[in-house]
Order: structure tokens, then sequence, then C-alpha cells
């Protein structure tokens, strides 16, 4: 039987470091899902391939750095990352300390430096999932004939559809036949809040406010007049 490579997505602008950590991972046995410049295209080659770790570039060019696309990361995915940086300022640790990342490996580094980054992001990684996946962290959804497991936290918002509740996950959308009432009973209070009386959301999903309306990525929902107050309890402002 074949071993299943752990699968790593390298984020970093320059080619001629990029082409190098590639063709590195491929010698030390990793899966390389691709390699991309930027944040934007970072996060989209992330709900596609769903890498096992990320290789991430402090030093990004464009209004989103490295740091920045941690916190999305951290936000979106929980996927861990291990930073690349030849900058080791106080400044930059004290960001970089506030993502939690899996590693940190300084420019220039060798392959030895980057398979015991990875090998240690990817163990611990593994043992927060073995040690988190309970009965409290997943429920099942009836589908095609049988069960399928989805994670509570991969759930953005639920919305009610007469009698029938669509639960929007990272990855796809599943139809119930629960009231949305009934489904919320089985979500922890401490993510999710109701916005409307078609809406359940998960707080760590929420993108924007604005005029009465909640936006959460390409989804935009309208806020009650009934629920500002219990939101705006459920989420901090500066």
């Amino acid at each position: 039987m074949n071993k299943i490579k752990p699968k790593i997505l390298i984020v970093e602008d320059e080619p001629i470091i990029s082409s190098d950590i590639e063709m590195t991972l491929e010698e030390l046995g990793y899966d390389v899902t691709g390699i991309e410049d930027n944040a934007e295209d970072a996060l989209a080659s992330l709900t596609e391939n769903k890498p096992d770790l990320i290789l991430l570039d402090i030093n990004l060019e464009g209004d989103i750095d490295g740091v920045m696309l941690a916190e999305d990361i951290n936000k979106q995915f929980k996927i861990p990352f291990v930073f690349l940086t030849s900058n080791a300022d106080k400044l930059t640790i004290n960001r970089v300390k506030r993502t939690n990342p899996s590693g940190f490996i300084l420019k220039p580094f060798n392959s030895k430096d980057l398979q015991s980054n990875i090998e240690i992001a990817l163990y611990s990684s593994k043992k927060t999932i073995d040690t988190n996946d309970d009965l409290t962290t997943y429920f099942f959804i009836k589908e095609a004939g049988g069960l399928v497991k989805v994670k509570i936290e991969d759930v953005m918002f639920v919305q009610a559809d007469d009698n029938y509740s669509k639960i929007f996950t990272t990855n796809k959308m599943y139809i119930l036949s629960s009231t949305l009432k009934k489904v919320g009973e089985k979500l922890p209070d401490t993510n999710f809040v109701r916005i409307h009386r078609s809406y359940i959301v998960n707080v760590n999903f929420i993108d924007k406010l604005k005029d009465g309306y909640l936006f959460i990525g390409k989804h935009q929902l309208t806020i009650g007049r009934n629920y500002h107050e219990g939101l705006n309890n459920r989420i901090t402002k500066l």
C-alpha cells in the first residue's frame, strides 16, 4: 500500500525561492498542492485543495501580507502554517506571535530546517485533531441514503426554509428536514448567534456589518431588528 504524502501549499512571491522550495519538498517526499504569490490566490487554493500544511512567506506583495493572511487562515480553515521570512526584528516577531504559527524559518534555510519544522507542525496538528475529535465537535447529516460527518467549526451559517434548514459550510450546502430552532439547539452558543428569524451565523466567519446587513464571503444576510443587540454583544469592536 502506498504511503499518503502530506500535502503542502507554498505561498511565496519570489519565483526562484518558491521553485527551490517545491523541488526540496518533492525530494523529501511531500506533495506540493500549488505555489501562490498573493493572498487572494492562496485562499482560493486552500478552498480547492485543502492542504495539510502551508509554508507562508511573511513579506507578500499587495495589500495583504503573510501575517494578515495567517489571520484569515486561522479564521476560515484551521490549517497549520509555518512562516518563512528574512526578517526577525521585534515588530515582526510580535505580529507573528499573535497568529500562533506552527513554525518560523529564517531565510536562507536548508532542507533539514524545512523538514524538521514541517514534521513538528504536522505532528502537533494531528495531536490537536485527535484530542478534539469527539461528539461535541461534529454532527451527522443525512445525505444520499447515508450519513455525512460535518464539523461544527466548518458551519458558516444556517438559513430557515419553511420546515427545512439549509446549512452552509466552508465547502458545501446541506438541506435538513428540521426547523431552524431545532438546528440551533445543536449548535454551541460560544460560536453561533441568531441574527434574524431566518438566520443563525457562526461569528468566526463574519466579514463585515453594514446598513443592517451581515456579510459572510459572498453571502449577504439581513440582520433582524430585534437581533441587533444580541449580535453586538457577541462581537468585539475597537
